[in-house]
């Protein structure tokens, strides 16, 4: 391939969302982040929405940007966050805005599972029972919201609605899919008893994608609007935001663990088959869909959202934006013995006061006196992470029967060297940071299989090496049993 391909990905997080431009030139991909806006939920009667209209029409806008800086786009992917869905009816129309994963409407049907129907669907789908997945949600919906579910024709992904709104073509893309626990990760379909159990047509899902296959072209009245009169692929990539950051570790072994860190931290390995024993469920693990049907058997922990909430609330109390050099300065302050919390437990999945619910809990756990101190609370949230990271390092160790030298950072959260440090010396691993970017990379660097059809995920993975500069962290092994003590806390 002589002529440089033009590649676009739009990665939307729960955080923001960005359009990335990748220029691949036969052997490594340049990145441009073209535009990037803010991603925030909006409370309505109750209930909290993401503004997807908003989020669409960024897209398109930043598509015309695009076309500034380059004068063809050859294939567009999307990527976004998880369990998230949208209802259409059978004109193809959509009946509501997302819903967030942050209601809790449907909370209450995974706590009226007993624990041998929560284990039943781990066996059956290969996913931990987790409130957040979307089946749960559906069925808040039938409940609270009968005449919604009753119009439904057909269920969408958030990245499988912004596929359908650009070609008009309906996919239900397999990592996503993974997320809802209505998906077998063994036989990669939907899964009949789950849907027969909860009362939901399996009419309600489309066509399965395939990785590096094109959906469709850009319908013509987007066309219209960028004023071109060629044709963009879209093409099916890992959309779960996980799923392309692992694709884009620029790993040269078959088998390594990984940290992908964002607002979630997804702490795991890549398989080729699902683990679904009882060790693995025991050990709060769970098997989702990666790129070309891989298995990324891992754990969905708390990650920079707790950071970014302290850092706000920091902020706010002192009336600056401070830096994280002054964030991390803060915490070395600290002295003593560093407490430490469970980073999931969930009194800190989205406390109204993050800083002050990990003060209450230090307290009454006997771990901190008096008043809330920054220094104190910083300090924990950065080893109660290390800590949880080590934990499930050796979690997964253990259920594959395998040891790691080397752990993969990628994400927004590699950059955080602090904890990179702290990983490398509670897990005594080097710690090898990824592309920052590791998202969008991955989900451009898996449209070139739309281009070169024998390109393989070994293949994506040399070129990713070659397109960014990695960092490893090589730090004498401390443990002093701070792990453990962490894991009693669990």
């Amino acid at each position: 391939m002589n002529k440089v391909k033009n590649i676009i990905a739009l990665d939307c997080g729960n955080s923001s969302y960005r359009v990335v431009l990748g220029k691949y030139d036969g052997k490594k991909i340049n990145t441009q982040v073209i535009a990037q806006e803010p991603n925030y939920m909006v409370e309505v009667l109750g209930y909290y929405y993401w503004d997807f209209l908003r989020i669409f029409d960024f897209f398109k806008r930043s598509l015309k940007d695009v076309l500034k800086t380059v004068d063809r786009i050859d294939s567009i992917g999307i990527c976004t966050w998880g369990v998230d869905f949208a209802l259409f009816d059978k004109d193809g129309n959509m009946l509501n805005n997302p819903l967030s994963y942050r209601n809790t409407i449907g909370e209450k049907y995974l706590n009226d599972l007993s624990q041998s129907e929560k284990e039943q669907l781990f066996y059956e789908t290969g996913i931990l029972c987790d409130k957040i997945n979307s089946l749960y949600m559906l069925n808040g919906i039938k409940e609270e919201r009968p005449s919604l579910f009753e119009a439904a024709d057909k269920l969408l992904m958030i990245p499988d609605i912004l596929n359908y709104m650009l070609t008009g073509v309906m996919i239900n893309e397999p990592s996503e899919l993974s997320t809802t626990q209505l998906f077998s990760a063994s036989t990669k379909n939907i899964s009949s008893k789950v849907c027969n159990n909860f009362n939901i047509p399996e009419t309600l899902f489309s066509e399965i994608g395939t990785h590096g296959k094109k959906i469709g072209n850009l319908i013509p009245s987007i066309k219209e609007e960028l004023g071109i009169d060629y044709d963009i692929p879209v093409v099916c990539v890992p959309s779960h935001d996980t799923a392309s950051a692992v694709a884009a570790i620029p790993a040269i072994e078959d088998e390594f663990a990984f940290i992908s860190s964002g607002t979630w931290s997804l702490i795991g390995t890549e398989l080729d088959q699902p683990v679904i024993t009882r060790e693995v469920l025991e050990s709060n693990l769970t098997n989702e869909v990666g790129a070309f049907n891989k298995i990324t058997l891992l754990k969905n922990s708390t990650g920079m959202f707790i950071m970014e909430r302290i850092k706000k609330e920091y902020d706010e109390a002192t009336g600056k934006d401070n830096s994280w050099n002054e964030i991390n300065n803060i915490a070395n302050m600290h002295k003593g013995e560093i407490p430490l919390f469970n980073v999931n437990d969930p009194r800190f999945f989205n406390p109204n006061h993050m800083g002050q619910e990990i003060h209450n809990y230090l307290v009454k756990t006997g771990q901190e006196k008096g008043e809330l101190n920054w220094s104190t609370v910083i300090r924990a949230v950065q080893e109660s992470m290390a800590c949880c990271y080590a934990h499930t390092i050796r979690d997964i160790e253990k259920v594959i029967d395998k040891k790691f030298d080397n752990i993969y950072i990628v994400g927004g959260g590699s950059k955080n060297v602090i904890i990179n440090e702290l990983t490398a010396k509670r897990t005594g691993k080097a710690i090898v940071t990824g592309g920052m970017e590791s998202t969008s990379l991955g989900n451009i660097a898996v449209q070139l299989k739309y281009f070169e059809e024998d390109m393989t995920l070994k293949d994506i993975r040399k070129v990713i090496r070659e397109s960014i500069d990695s960092k490893v962290y090589q730090m004498e092994f401390e443990d002093d049993g701070i792990v453990d003590r962490y894991v009693s806390l669990i």
